[in-house]
């Protein structure tokens, strides 16, 4: 299982996290959201966006604390059938080691721009 940390563009502070076996799909993916997040629409209309930037680094709370709302320089997630771990999703590609200072400045990473 990994831990991938969300946010919805456009909704200020609005990180959560869900839990996906690493060996599932973007479409596994995209239910465990449409279901953590109570949408009352199917799981296959939501757009998936890898929360990296161009520099390779994630975006962080802080950034999404901002409000994120320019999607166009991130890699759309949009072949439902791709695994996880080959469009950077992996347990390996979102490991970090949280500590208090990243804690209190906020730059905990977050993976996936809903």
């Amino acid at each position: 299982m990994v831990n991938l940390f969300c946010a919805i563009v456009g909704v200020e502070g609005s990180v959560f996290s869900v839990r996906v076996d690493e060996s599932g799909s973007v479409d596994d993916l995209k239910k465990e959201i449409a279901d953590d997040q109570k949408y009352d629409f199917a799981a296959s209309k939501l757009r998936l966006f890898l929360a990296k930037k161009a520099n390779g680094a994630w975006l962080t709370e802080k950034d999404v604390k901002k409000g994120v709302s320019d999607t166009s320089d991130l890699e759309l997630l949009d072949v439902a059938g791709a695994p996880l771990n080959l469009v950077g999703l992996s347990e390996e590609d979102v490991r970090f080691q949280v500590t208090m200072e990243d804690v209190k400045a906020k730059t905990t990473p977050v993976h996936v721009l809903v």
